[in-house]
């Protein structure tokens, strides 16, 4: 028909038009996994991770990694050493000799919401998952993000940190390394009740007594626009 805007076959929403260029969410289910890897804190050109209690990052994967007394006292891990306890979706069980040789901590870190290995073995784990979304107008969502920090309480007020709480320490660390950090342009990390309602902490446990912990629940103000990729946002350059 005369004077309607002709609309092509390749776009995504034929035969109808998007009025706007709304934010694309599709590359959000990669924050987690972003997230994870700005926490272990890898080598990049021009930048070697510091081995100094003074960083938060360095603190928490000492904490992630060491199931020993005073964590903080033993050096930081190696990249390697962080990386083999990043969960990997291709080999969720570690039944070999050959991936248990790869992994020795096993998997600590999970760029998702899954309960396992600290349930039954004597040692930390840490998830960190989307939460509640709460779209602030057409160009901006706020981004529940969820951290749940899993200690066998064996190890819990055995470790040596300050507080005695080795979950509580943890969950510290994690705010000091996020809180304010714009995240390579997908948005900025926050932890304030006034850009998301479920902000805050509080202890868990579960039925069985075995684990402890802490949830954490930060936010992210999501304003990543035109698709893309984790790749895009450069995580693969921590590899």
């Amino acid at each position: 028909m005369d004077g309607e805007k002709e609309i092509s076959v390749l776009s995504p929403t034929y035969p109808y038009e998007r009025v706007a260029d709304f934010p694309k969410m599709e590359p959000a289910q990669e924050i987690p996994l972003l997230i994870c890897r700005y926490l272990m804190d890898l080598p990049m050109p021009g930048y070697t991770p510091p081995d100094n209690n003074r960083y938060p990052r360095c603190r928490l994967m000492k904490r992630l990694w060491y199931d020993v007394d005073d964590p903080l006292a033993n050096p930081n891990p190696t990249p390697e050493q962080k990386l083999s306890m990043l969960f990997d979706g291709h080999h969720p069980t570690l039944n070999t000799d050959e991936e248990q040789a790869e992994h020795p901590q096993g998997y600590r870190l999970y760029p998702l919401q899954w309960w396992m290995q600290s349930q039954i073995e004597a040692q930390t784990s840490l998830k960190v998952y989307m939460g509640r979304e709460t779209p602030l107008d057409d160009f901006r969502v706020e981004i529940g993000i969820i951290f749940d920090i899993y200690v066998n309480a064996n190890l819990e007020t055995t470790m040596g940190v300050g507080g005695l709480s080795k979950a509580y320490a943890m969950e510290k660390d994690i705010i000091d390394a996020l809180h304010g950090v714009n995240l390579a342009g997908v948005g900025v990390m926050n932890y304030s009740r006034h850009t998301h309602g479920d902000a805050g902490s509080q202890n868990f446990y579960d039925e069985s007594g075995t684990n402890v912990g802490r949830r954490l629940v930060m936010s992210l103000t999501y304003m990543a626009g035109g698709g893309g990729t984790v790749e895009s946002w450069g995580v693969n350059r921590y590899e």
